[in-house]
Parts: C-alpha cells; sequence; structure tokens
C-alpha cells in the first residue's frame, strides 16, 4: 500500500486523463448527455459521429449494457468505487450507493451529490484504488485501475485485506469526492474543447 498525498494523488489521476484525453471523450460525453436523461445508442453514436457499428464498439469495449428499454445503463452500479463518485460529479444526478466490503462482508452507504458526499455509513469509511500508469488509457482503464476500487468499511480493514494491490492508495470517501470533482472539473475543460 502506498501512502501518498492527496494533492499528489489527484495530479496523476488528471495527468493520465489530459494524455488520452480523446480517449476518454465517449464516456465523458455518454456522461454529460445523461443530464438531460436517459442515452440511447443512436442519441450517443449521433452526439459522438459515429456510426452504429462504432457505437456498438464503444458498448462492447466499455462494458456498458441496454436496459430493457433500450437504453445504456449507467456506471453508477459499476464495480470501481471511484465511478461512482465521479458519475455523480459528471451527470449532476445524485447517486445512492451500496457497496459490501469485501475484508467484512458488511454494507457501506452513502449518497453521492454534485456537491459531495452526504449520509456516510459507516463514517470511517475508505476507498482503495490504484494510481495510473504512463500506459493507462481509456482501454485498460477497466482492467488497470477500476479493478482495484474497492470501498471499506474503515482503513485498518482495508489495510489487512490480503488482496490489496500493494500500489494501491487509501482514501477516506470525503478525498475520494474530492478527486471525483477535480477528475470532473478536468473532464469538463476536455469536453468544452472537444466542442461538447
Amino acid at each position: 500500500m502506498l501512502d501518498i498525498p492527496l494533492q499528489e494523488v489527484i495530479t496523476a489521476h488528471t495527468d493520465a486523463l489530459a494524455a488520452p484525453a480523446s480517449g476518454f471523450l465517449p464516456m465523458i460525453r455518454f456522461l454529460f448527455l445523461q443530464r438531460s436523461g436517459p442515452v440511447s445508442p443512436d442519441r450517443l453514436a449521433t452526439a459522438m459521429h459515429w456510426t452504429p457499428s462504432e457505437g456498438e464498439a464503444f458498448l462492447h469495449a466499455s462494458g456498458l449494457v441496454l436496459d430493457d428499454r433500450g437504453t445504456i445503463q449507467t456506471v453508477a452500479g459499476s464495480g470501481c468505487a471511484l465511478d461512482t463518485l465521479l458519475f455523480s460529479m459528471l451527470t449532476g444526478h445524485s447517486t445512492h450507493v451500496v457497496s459490501t466490503c469485501p475484508a467484512t462482508g458488511k454494507e457501506i452507504r452513502l449518497t453521492v451529490t454534485p456537491q459531495g458526499i452526504e449520509d456516510l455509513d459507516p463514517q470511517g469509511a475508505v476507498l482503495s484504488l490504484r494510481l495510473p500508469g504512463p500506459a493507462t488509457n481509456a482501454s485498460n482503464a477497466g482492467e488497470t485501475i477500476c479493478v482495484y476500487g474497492h470501498f471499506f468499511v474503515d482503513r485498518e480493514h482495508a489495510s489487512a485485506w490480503p488482496d490489496l494491490h500493494p500500489e494501491a492508495v487509501l482514501l477516506s470517501v470525503e478525498d475520494a469526492a474530492r478527486l471525483a470533482e477535480a477528475l470532473a472539473s478536468a473532464a469538463r475543460r476536455y469536453a468544452e474543447q472537444a466542442g461538447f
């Protein structure tokens, strides 16, 4: 486990987003589109100027699926703890998160709003994540970063969990929300530069 100041964690993530920002633009665009309601594959393809086959390839590569109404399911329920925070920061929608601590089996509950965290239970909950590396990009972020992102009931249980990645960083949920807001701000800048 690494012990790194929050600002260094933020810088590592925003730098990783900046380097291949164009690779992350489809997901950023998808999340921005959700501000105005459910997103169908056709709506996303139109917004990205994609052919239907390019849209299908994006859905397949990103792991997003369609619900029974034919709209793309959001990432709010994904396995990546940081994504559950980032979702609300990008879409402007509040999200109720219920996660199970992999070390104890106990539930962690919180509400994420665009302004921050509410109703965190237990109060000492932490989030694990792995810092992006030089090779991190939109197509491999899931297996290089996201699979290591978990909520834990507290720092002690997280630190003792045998499956914690040796390069993991543990953040309080509040600090993780600050990271998510910094990533959302960077994503908004890249989206504006791309004309979204």
